[in-house]
């Protein structure tokens, strides 16, 4: 059986931040966000996502997501969510990727020194 990796996950393995609190998503909040931005209807989105309307909301509560579901509500709501956390990760922080010749494919991530930019 596969492991399902939340976001949560994602940021610790990837980002490693000195507090869990500093690089804090709420992706159910970034979802409603752009919701809310296009008009739409709670029923709407459930009969998109195969759901009732009650889990819908329940989405909007959450910090975590499973990344599939999240394809879902991205192709849903054609919007690329996985772009907006990536882009608040990269505005904390700055993310170097390793020499290709290296074994080790991850990335290296180092706090950005906005006086830099």
């Amino acid at each position: 059986m596969k492991k399902l990796v939340t976001f949560s996950d994602f940021l610790t393995l990837m980002v490693k931040p000195q507090s869990r609190k500093e690089m804090e998503i709420h992706i159910g909040q970034l979802i409603k966000d752009e919701f809310d931005r296009q008009g739409r209807r709670a029923t709407w989105l459930a009969a998109e996502l195969n759901c009732n309307r009650s889990n819908v909301y329940s989405i909007f509560q959450r910090e975590n997501i499973d990344v599939e579901m999240l394809i879902k509500i991205s192709a849903a709501l054609q919007h690329n969510f996985f772009q907006d956390i990536a882009n608040l990760i990269n505005s904390k922080y700055c993310l170097k990727t390793l020499d290709k010749e290296s074994e080790n494919p991850i990335q290296s991530v180092q706090k950005c020194d906005t006086e830099k930019f």
